[in-house]
């Protein structure tokens, strides 16, 4: 969604240039980069010492277990830490 919403007046007037792509990648660069780091962190804390032959039970962190808030973490990973929603003219305007 953030490309859409950056990109979709350069593309329909066709003045598409790299600062733009730019534009882009900055929006997106840091919440990306947060949910990598959970990714490699629950990697190497939880699915690797597995694979590399400890068998022993997997100790995932408190918030996991959380009772009524382990939706959390589910939902960070899904939409992200900077959710994305369309707006362009075309769709406010409706």
């Amino acid at each position: 969604m953030a490309a859409a919403n950056i990109l979709y007046a350069p593309l329909r007037e066709s003045r598409l240039t790299d600062a733009d792509l730019a534009k882009v990648q900055r929006r997106r660069e840091l919440p990306t980069r947060i949910i990598q780091a959970i990714q490699v962190f629950i990697q190497n804390t939880a699915v690797e010492p597995y694979l590399s032959g400890d068998l022993s039970p997997i100790h995932l962190p408190k918030l996991v277990g959380l009772g009524p808030l382990q939706f959390i973490p589910p939902i960070i990973v899904g939409r992200g830490f900077r959710p994305e929603h369309v707006r362009t003219p075309d769709i406010q305007a409706a």
